[in-house]
């Protein structure tokens, strides 16, 4: 067996020493795909240091915004692709559901009044209420002609900093 001397070790960059390689999929724009959407994040997020019912409701809300996007962005086109970066960050597990379809604004989706909506028998629409009640932030921006939802959740204290 080989042994590398500490020289000739290869070097990591400055301030990512600590930091868990990231994960990028492309799925097609059908919700057949939405349960490997799940279980990707499930399994990271529970690798991050979330707990199971934790890591669960994660990959809900990763469900909802690709969900948004094939039915809201795309409009049920199947032909299209729904980009997913995983990233570990630290303190913080963030995923962006990233697509090329119709601009949505979030600010013309309706604040949801439970009550209101459980009493009507309502059902849908209540993707980006789930989302920001899961996630500790989430964010829409516009770049490059593509829609970027950007969900990220605080890791619990003393698993921030992942094992070398």
């Amino acid at each position: 067996m080989a042994r590398q001397s500490k020289s000739s070790r290869p070097r990591s960059r400055p301030g990512l020493e600590r930091r868990r390689p990231g994960l990028l999929i492309w799925v097609p724009s059908q919700t057949s795909f939405l349960g490997l959407i799940r279980d990707v994040t499930k399994k990271l997020a529970e690798g991050a240091g979330f707990d199971t019912g934790t890591a669960a409701r994660l990959a809900l809300a990763v469900d909802e915004a690709a969900t948004n996007v094939i039915e809201h962005a795309y409009q049920g086109a199947a032909d299209r692709e729904v980009e997913v970066r995983f990233d570990d960050r630290g303190p913080d597990f963030q995923v962006e559901v990233v697509d090329n379809g119709a601009m949505v604004d979030p600010r013309s989706v309706p604040r949801v009044d439970l009550d209101k909506y459980v009493s009507e028998r309502r059902t849908g629409g209540l993707g980006v209420h789930l989302m920001e009640k899961i996630m500790d932030s989430v964010t829409f921006r516009r770049t490059a002609r593509r829609n970027v939802c950007c969900l990220v959740k605080h890791k619990p204290r003393g698993e921030a900093e992942p094992a070398p």
